[in-house]
């Protein structure tokens, strides 16, 4: 790999390609007024990247690669972004049909005991994803294990919890999966 034989000429290169780039993103996306923005992330990213240009020569082939990679995200960003709305519009027209807090804090009488029976890797992590907030990849993180690891090792211990505590007490839940009756059994509660 070769690195340019004068960078503060490529930067300059660079600068004066910064109209032409704004003008490239102002014509690949929905709001024109964002190209400024893009360009931004794309001059970010030169920086980040620039012992990566292996031929000085190819210098803008290589700035436009970048540009149109950081539009692709942009644009992926937006389709992420209009689900979410999507589906937040979606859950709104539910809030009718909430969850019966009565069944939840019934229910929340059995979790402690039941993450207590659990192994202690499995207790970790439901402790650090669904009460302490983190998300998977931060957990990784703090565990020291790949993001895959982890939501493997989050969606074992959900899966386990869950056939305690479907072994204790009979749980009806509604379509979206929201606890609509929990029925314990007769007599003494095997959780408590």
């Amino acid at each position: 790999m070769t690195t340019p034989a004068h960078p503060a000429s490529d930067i300059a290169a660079i600068t004066r390609m910064r109209t032409r780039l704004v003008a490239f993103v102002a014509a690949r996306v929905d709001r024109p007024d964002e190209a400024e923005d893009i360009v931004q992330e794309v001059l970010v990213r030169i920086s980040r990247s620039a012992s990566e240009l292996r031929d000085a020569g190819r210098l803008e082939a290589w700035v436009y690669q970048i540009t149109r990679n950081v539009i692709i995200n942009h644009h992926r960003a937006a389709v992420r972004a209009g689900r979410t709305r999507a589906r937040a519009a979606f859950d709104r027209t539910l809030i009718a049909e909430t969850a019966d807090p009565g069944a939840l804090s019934a229910l929340t009488g059995c979790l402690a005991p039941m993450l207590a029976r659990l192994p202690e890797r499995d207790r970790q992590a439901i402790t650090m994803v669904d009460y302490d907030g983190l998300t998977q990849a931060e957990a990784a993180r703090r565990l020291e294990l790949s993001v895959p690891g982890m939501k493997s090792r989050v969606q074992r211990a959900r899966a386990r919890l869950r056939t305690l505590l479907l072994a204790c007490c009979r749980i009806a839940v509604d379509a979206r999966g929201d606890v609509r009756e929990v029925l314990r059994p007769a007599g003494p509660c095997p959780c408590g």
